[in-house]
């Protein structure tokens, strides 16, 4: 799914190609994921991209009457940046073409995810999940006794707990697993396990892992953007390769219905776990 670093950079690269753009036409392909009581065309047909933002794991497209599309990509949803004349790809939902002669596309492979169209002045309440949205991760301003007096008011496993968007919104198994891995943490440990140092360095791991990222996508996505960029990762993805840090391999284990990846050397398990 798109986290924290994904929906940044197309948030700015989205934004830079098309806001103060108007839409010229309007094409839905696939309305599974719609989530609207007036018909797309009708609703933006004609209308200006105000700004593009995001908030956690969504994105938001604000036009100038007010109307708000906001997009959960979920698992797979992607965004296109093309000339209109290119082709339609077959899980494309709907594509929104700029006067400047060009496509925003969003497109779903498992048709997950959830497009909502919110009238001027009607309450984002109405999105699943968005009202419940804690702090933005990526600019997370929290101080460390902040952050350890949030963090310690659940007795949660440290992986649930950055996965938890009431806690720090954004945050997907992908970055979960690198975070802990930078910060030396096994994913099943719980918070209230943690000395202060330790959880300092969950924060600070939290941090850098972000920035880093963004740095990276921002670099390595394309102008079409299509993809998600995950070449940066040290353990997501690298189950049987070395650890870069100490060279034991990468092992890739259940987390409830989710894989996790960890290096079992540099993030020991809790007392009585194997792994």
């Amino acid at each position: 799914m798109p986290e924290w670093p994904d929906l940044h950079v197309l948030r700015g690269r989205i934004a830079a190609a098309v806001r103060g753009k108007r839409i010229s036409a309007v094409r839905v392909h696939d309305p599974i994921v719609l989530r609207a009581t007036r018909p797309l065309e009708l609703a933006l047909g004609g209308r200006t991209l105000s700004d593009v933002v995001h908030r956690g794991r969504f994105l938001i497209f604000i036009f100038d009457d007010g109307t708000r599309l906001v997009v959960n990509p979920m698992l797979s949803g992607l965004f296109d940046l093309v000339p209109p004349p290119t082709k339609i790809r077959a899980t494309t939902a709907f594509a929104l073409t700029f006067e400047s002669e060009i496509d925003v596309r969003y497109r779903d492979d498992t048709r997950m995810g959830k497009v909502y169209l919110l009238a001027a002045g009607a309450a984002e309440s109405d999105i699943h999940q968005y009202s419940e949205q804690g702090a933005d991760a990526g600019t997370l301003m929290w101080t460390a006794d902040e952050f350890a007096r949030r963090a310690r008011s659940t007795r949660r496993e440290l992986r649930n707990l950055l996965m938890d968007d009431a806690f720090i919104a954004g945050i997907g198994n992908a970055y979960a697993d690198e975070i802990l891995w930078a910060a030396k943490l096994h994913p099943k440990r719980r918070v209230a396990s943690l000395d202060e140092g330790e959880l300092d360095r969950l924060r600070g791991a939290l941090r850098a892992t972000l920035e880093r990222a963004a740095d990276i996508v921002e670099a390595e996505l394309p102008p079409a953007l299509g993809t998600k960029v995950r070449t940066h990762m040290n353990v997501r993805g690298r189950v049987g390769e070395p650890c870069p840090r100490c060279a034991t391999k990468i092992v890739r284990t259940r987390h409830g219905l989710d894989q996790m990846y960890l290096c079992p050397r540099c993030q020991p398990p809790p007392k009585g776990q194997l792994r």
